[in-house]
């Protein structure tokens, strides 16, 4: 046994009519992503994007206010309340969570960071939510400036997660449910 087989794993012949030899990683371990290069100042504004966010709480959010709106317009119902304005948070706590992880990971400058498959829809939804927010005049939310600079990371996620060949990284090198 080599010292690659002892590192990796098991070994067999190599796939798709490539020549030489592959590699099982264990799954619990290790996933596939997408490299993706970031800049600093995108995910500074992914940040801002989240404080905003969290600054001005939107009515959704707020499962009783939500339950009383329903039970004035609708009389009593069986939607859950709670469950919708869980729904409604699930962008941004998911989105949070993989900010900070890349936080962590890019100094000033450029970086890269890993994306998983579901990362681009999750950090579309959360943009999404938020500019849906910013054109309801009923809510106090308001779109940062520095917004362009995230959508244009998003360009680059959906391209990558579309085109670009995945990588097999450890998964202590990923956020935990990005």
């Amino acid at each position: 046994m080599g010292i690659l087989e002892l590192m990796l794993g098991e070994s067999g012949p190599g796939e798709s009519g490539v020549d030489g030899r592959s590699y099982k990683l264990p799954k619990e371990t290790h996933d596939f992503v997408y490299p993706v290069a970031v800049r600093r100042s995108e995910i500074e504004a992914f940040r801002e994007l989240l404080a905003a966010d969290a600054d001005a709480p939107s009515p959704d959010d707020d499962a009783e206010e939500l339950e009383a709106a329903f039970d004035q317009v609708l009389g009593e119902t069986d939607i859950d309340a709670a469950e919708l304005a869980e729904k409604q948070r699930k962008p941004r706590v998911e989105t949070e969570a993989i900010v900070d992880h890349w936080t962590e990971q890019v100094g000033d400058g450029i970086g890269v960071v890993y994306a998983r498959p579901g990362t681009y829809p999750t950090l579309l939804s959360f943009v999404k939510r938020c500019k849906r927010r910013d054109e309801d005049a009923d809510d106090p939310f308001e779109l940062p400036e520095s917004v362009a600079e995230g959508t244009a990371l998003l360009g680059r996620l959906e391209a990558a997660t579309n085109e670009q060949y995945r990588a097999v990284v450890h998964t202590d090198l990923l956020p935990s449910n990005a």
